[in-house]
């Protein structure tokens, strides 16, 4: 019966969630086009230079090939020996999953993939993920305090900024921690099992080994060597995508201001944490749109095109890459789907008896 109940509760969580994903979408996505005439956006559409889109697309190219390098180093020290090249495909098929699917897959999609190599776990594999993200965080951060004193009527970005920047460092502090001592880790892991309820001794051993494998990840933490290759692949891949924004505004915009590039890549990375509906479809684009508008004084009809053509862009190129990624694994996007809902569910499944 607890079991039943487990599982009923997660569904309804999971369903819940996709709701509400999809009404702050649909809210977003009409904030995002009020007001605007479709001649405006005609307009700032024919008066583009798509040049700048091949500009646009090497620098994504770059963005994914640095974020590859990048996790190739935390998977190598998670005990995985894997190409970059394989890294990269990888790469692109957890942004496909993500586009597509509810719930942002693509993280444990990527795990689940690398961890069907002997040498790396999924726990491993998803902890060297979450170290992306924290990396990712302060780099989103640190440019948008950096720009920000030199940006008129954005306290709010600037707060939110403050608060997420608190809460990344917190998150690297505990992992730095767990690099070096991961015996506390599994040692607090398996306190907290002992006290769920209903949980029984083989099914705790059996939790305890798999989550074991979390902190393999964090390996890489503990060379100076390997942090440093980190923390300067981390501003390598945030000045690519920083490239690419460019490339996009300028294509719409014959004199972009010098900071409008930066500042979008801060709120959009930061706007991207409220749950939305698959690729983060209305979120971003009123996040855009806004974003580009209130403080740089972008007419409505060009930051709106901005906003819709950045996303395109990105989200058409991403899903082309991740099918070539998909053929060359030899996956089918059904199967990594639920793999990767899988593990997603087993880790809701134990907030869930913790919290029993």
């Amino acid at each position: 019966m607890n079991k039943l109940l487990s599982k009923f509760k997660s569904a309804f969580r999971r369903q819940g969630r996709a709701w509400v994903g999809l009404v702050i979408s649909g809210v977003a996505l009409v904030l995002a086009v009020r007001g605007i005439h479709l001649r405006e956006v005609m307009d700032a559409l024919r008066q583009a230079e798509y040049a700048y889109f091949v500009l646009a697309a090497l620098g994504l190219l770059a963005y994914l090939w640095a974020r590859s390098i990048r996790w190739r180093i935390l998977l190598q020290y998670g005990g995985a020996s894997i190409g970059l090249e394989r890294v990269f495909w990888i790469t692109n098929i957890g942004y496909l999953v993500s586009n597509v699917f509810p719930f942002r897959l693509g993280d444990p999609a990527r795990a689940v993939i690398v961890g069907r190599d002997r040498g790396i776990t999924i726990p491993a594999a998803l902890s060297t993920v979450v170290i992306e993200r924290v990396l990712d965080m302060l780099m989103v951060v640190a440019i948008l305090m950096g720009i920000t004193p030199f940006i008129g009527g954005v306290g709010n970005a600037r707060l939110a900024g403050g608060v997420a920047g608190g809460v990344a460092l917190c998150a690297l502090a505990l992992m730095l921690v767990l690099a070096f001592r991961p015996e506390w880790g599994q040692t607090l892991l398996r306190w907290v099992l002992e006290r769920i309820p209903g949980l029984e001794e083989t099914s705790r051993e059996r939790w305890a080994e798999s989550l074991d494998g979390l902190f393999a990840g964090l390996a890489a933490l503990r060379s100076g060597r390997r942090s440093v290759g980190l923390a300067v692949w981390t501003v390598i891949t945030w000045a690519c995508v920083v490239a690419f924004y460019g490339a996009l505004i300028r294509a719409f915009l014959p004199h972009p201001p010098l900071l409008a590039a930066p500042f979008l890549v801060c709120v959009v990375g930061l706007g991207m944490a409220l749950p939305s509906s698959p690729g983060a479809m209305g979120v971003f684009q009123v996040v855009a749109r806004y974003g580009l508008s209130i403080p740089f004084d972008i007419p409505d009809g060009q930051a709106v095109t901005i906003a819709f053509g950045v996303y395109a862009f990105q989200y058409i190129l991403g899903c082309l890459l991740g099918i070539v990624g998909l053929g060359r694994e030899s996956l089918s996007l059904t199967w990594l789907r639920t793999q990767a809902a899988d593990v997603s569910t087993n880790v809701e499944k134990m907030d869930l008896e913790e919290e029993e």
